[in-house]
């Protein structure tokens, strides 16, 4: 690694000057506060071995069932396969491909194609092949949601206990442990090592007053944070990906999701979510009945989630998104900093309202036993589903570099700690 690196931070594209980092030691924008770097040994094997675990509990997850459950002598498992399978064959493939899309296809690919890259850095064969799968690895982590998805087992054990037996499956255990080995597989991996490791020229010259990505006429891959002269290239020498100085049309596309979002989150939060059947009766539940199903059964801490989760977060990212398009719009003067921090929280909380989601998948998947007990979903669900990947996708547009681009020029030396 060179004495000094150049790059931009994503969020508010202030260039830096960055020094070689100690193990621990950890870099961040001085304008922004987001992390631009960390400190560690060039070694992958850590990561590697355990990615190479996390896959392997994966696999186990979605071998055996997850859940069994005994209701007047009739026993249902569930697995994320049959999860999948009868919310198609109930007519609902849409709900049917998020599950798949969040809870099987995106874990797997992540950890597979990361285990491979490793592999490929380990015996020295990266190439740009290799850091084209890597990126493409990085789209598909947005929408990983398998610790959402035990969250979703939690709240769907609690309320199907109260009139049925349900007993943990084997593939429970592998889930928990894949959930906590993949905290530990990320935390432990170094990105930003792995794409210099995957090809790390020389960087740009940069013109002696220039303190922003643009500003020097360079402009900062979005997914491996490589610079390039600005105009002089359409897609990075290293990953693939397109480079653009801001992204195409993010204010009207950003505001399109929002607007989407917003006209779903009444249908969501007023139609029914859930229609379940015993014994020939027949109920339908909306957000709201499930939470005071809960707090009239004494589970406030449940009924708190649920709230939190599907009706005030989504809310949240409306409001908060809304309020960093107009500040945006207006050059409002409100602190950049706050702002900064406002998006990085909307980006954070995101994939935690799919856990109403989950419930209803795992409700339809268990309580399938014909004329004894029946669950399908409600309008509400595919309403409630749409609005909540309309704001992460609200989010994944915006571009935060927006907010800083009126400020003006600022120091080059990034805070290290």
């Amino acid at each position: 690694m060179p004495t000094a690196t150049l790059l931009a931070c994503p969020e508010c594209d202030l260039l830096h000057r960055l020094r070689p980092l100690a193990k621990g030691e950890r870099a961040t924008c001085a304008r922004c506060g987001t992390g631009l770097r960390r400190g560690g040994p060039t070694n992958h094997d850590r990561a590697f071995a355990l990615y190479l675990v996390a896959l392997v509990l994966f696999l186990l997850a979605n071998a055996s069932p997850l859940l069994k459950l005994h209701l007047h002598g009739v026993v249902q498992e569930a697995t994320l396969g049959s999860c999948a399978r009868i919310l198609a064959a109930q007519g609902w493939p849409w709900l049917s491909a998020i599950l798949i899309t969040t809870v099987i296809l995106a874990p797997l690919v992540h950890f597979a194609g990361v285990a491979y890259v490793l592999f490929e850095l380990k015996r020295g064969g990266g190439t740009k092949a290799t850091a084209v799968v890597f990126r493409l690895i990085g789209q598909f982590r947005a929408w990983e949601m398998a610790e959402v998805f035990v969250l979703g087992i939690l709240v769907s054990y609690v309320k199907l206990s109260k009139t049925s037996t349900v007993l943990p499956g084997p593939s429970l255990v592998a889930l928990l442990l894949f959930v906590l080995a993949a905290a530990a597989a990320v935390s432990s991996l170094n990105v930003h090592q792995v794409w210099e490791d995957l090809g790390d020229g020389p960087a740009p010259a940069l013109p002696p007053a220039a303190t922003t990505a643009r500003g020097a006429g360079l402009v900062a891959c979005g997914a491996c944070g490589r610079l390039e002269a600005l105009g002089q290239r359409r897609f990075c020498s290293r990953c693939g990906s397109s480079l653009h100085s801001r992204k195409p049309r993010s204010r009207g596309r950003t505001w399109a999701l929002l607007a989407t979002a917003a006209l779903l989150y009444i249908p969501a939060n007023a139609l029914p979510v859930m229609r379940i059947v015993q014994m020939g009766r027949a109920k339908s539940d909306t957000i709201l009945s499930g939470i005071l199903y809960f707090l009239q059964e004494g589970s406030w801490s449940l009924a708190l989630l649920i709230f939190v989760a599907s009706v005030l977060v989504p809310l949240v990212k409306l409001v908060a998104l809304s309020l960093l398009l107009l500040s945006e719009r207006g050059r409002w003067t409100w602190s950049h900093a706050h702002r900064a921090w406002l998006y990085r929280v909307t980006e954070a909380i995101g994939r935690w309202s799919m856990v109403d989601i989950f419930v209803i998948t795992l409700m339809v998947a268990m309580v399938e036993m014909g004329n004894v007990a029946s669950v399908a979903p409600g309008p509400g669900a595919m309403a409630f589903a749409m609005m909540v990947v309309a704001t992460m996708l609200a989010v994944n547009v915006f571009d935060p570099r927006l907010l800083w681009d009126s400020l003006e020029p600022t120091p080059l030396e990034p805070s290290h700690g």
